[in-house]
């Protein structure tokens, strides 16, 4: 009850910019040379799949149409961590947002990543993405548990994390991300 009443302003407030019925789409957007990217997107695909009445769109990059991006009532983000920072192609697709008029105001943002080690920048790459949207004048979300609060992360080269695939630990990360941010699609659509 109480939940109630703390996003009761939060939905007036959507309701305000133009949320409302109808099915919502969920794009989801990655960058993976590895395959490990793509292994956490479609773990993040799943998540968001399990929620009736959403349209899910998972594509790499280079597939995403301006239209799609437009379209879409929400947005996540996969990057593998280049040094720290956002692999330059991921960094290339967000320079490459329509900002004129700001068309991606109020749209749903969460990010997701990928790293070959601990402590090698997965954090500091989710808040980049995630800055990047705030400047789009999107509507950010982390996880769906403390630790994922950025978005989902997975540690996918050090030990004990160096199996050639995407842990299962990191990969419930991955749906619970797209599970919430479908979830809340569906919540402002109504």
């Amino acid at each position: 009850m109480h939940r109630f009443f703390l996003l009761l302003p939060l939905f007036f407030l959507l309701s305000f910019f133009g949320y409302g019925q109808g099915q919502p789409t969920v794009l989801i957007a990655y960058y993976s040379q590895s395959g490990n990217t793509k292994a956490m997107a479609q773990a993040v695909e799943e998540g968001a799949k399990s929620v009736a009445g959403v349209r899910v769109l998972m594509l790499s990059i280079d597939q995403v149409s301006t239209k799609e991006l437009l379209e879409a009532d929400a947005i996540m983000v996969g990057s593998p961590v280049y040094n720290a920072n956002v692999a330059p192609a991921v960094q290339g697709f967000i320079n490459a947002w329509p900002f004129e008029g700001r068309p991606l105001k109020n749209k749903l943002g969460a990010a997701f990543v990928t790293g070959g080690g601990m402590s090698i920048g997965e954090e500091l790459v989710q808040l980049n993405l995630l800055h990047s949207m705030l400047i789009h004048g999107m509507l950010v979300l982390g996880g769906a548990e403390t630790e994922a609060a950025f978005g989902a992360s997975a540690i996918t080269g050090e030990a004990p994390f160096q199996t050639g695939k995407v842990e299962e630990q990191f990969l419930v990360k991955g749906r619970g991300l797209g599970k919430r941010v479908a979830e809340m699609a569906v919540f402002l659509k109504k």
